[in-house]
């Protein structure tokens, strides 16, 4: 089982952000043991607009676990902070338990979602039939369940990775209207909590 790690923050300075993540403080978080690192800006969400989220995903929790502390005592990642004036909102930790395609494109959409619980074998079969509709509007998916994630804690997280939020949302809507789906959700008591809509910056 995979992990993902979601270090939330606001920043004054969002060019410098920017340019420090694509020029260095990614590689840094990667030499730290993720295996991939995305900052991704949430566009749509409510009070949450505008806030940062530094996705990094890890074979080993153990690594995920040190990395926060052992990247604040690198002076490099200390000047860049400190120089895009980033301030630290939360950090959360997603488990991930299954994945259809790739988290490759300019946009993403996180969706919560409560059910009753069920097996490893259920949640493929329920990604199989999301996908089915998805993969029209979106490159990939990932379901993952909160671990330690604040409100999103014990909920089922969908990660979506598209190239057009447009595309996104129509084969969303076309899933959402399928009888076969309406039926699945019923019988596993699936209510939709939250959504946000991300856009990626490198």
């Amino acid at each position: 089982m995979g992990y993902l790690s979601g270090l939330v923050i606001r920043v004054s300075d969002q060019s410098r952000f920017e340019a420090d993540w694509n020029a260095f403080t990614r590689d840094m978080f990667l030499a730290s043991g993720a295996t991939r690192a995305r900052a991704l800006q949430n566009v749509m969400g409510g009070e949450q607009a505008g806030e940062i989220n530094i996705a990094c995903e890890w074979d080993s929790l153990d690594d995920a676990m040190r990395a926060p502390g052992d990247l604040r005592a690198k002076q490099e990642m200390i000047d860049s902070m400190q120089a895009a004036g980033v301030q630290t909102l939360r950090r959360s930790l997603i488990s991930i338990e299954a994945e259809r395609g790739t988290q490759e494109g300019e946009f993403a959409s996180l969706l919560a979602s409560s059910s009753n619980p069920h097996d490893l074998a259920t949640t493929n079969a329920l990604l199989d039939l999301n996908w089915a509709h998805m993969q029209s509007g979106a490159n990939g998916i990932m379901l993952g369940r909160g671990l330690a994630a604040g409100p999103l804690t014990g909920l089922r997280v969908a990660i979506t990775a598209t190239d057009s939020a447009d595309e996104l949302m129509a084969s969303s809507a076309a899933m959402f209207a399928d009888p076969v789906i309406q039926q699945r959700m019923a019988e596993q008591n699936i209510q939709l909590v939250a959504r946000q809509m991300l856009r990626l910056l490198g």
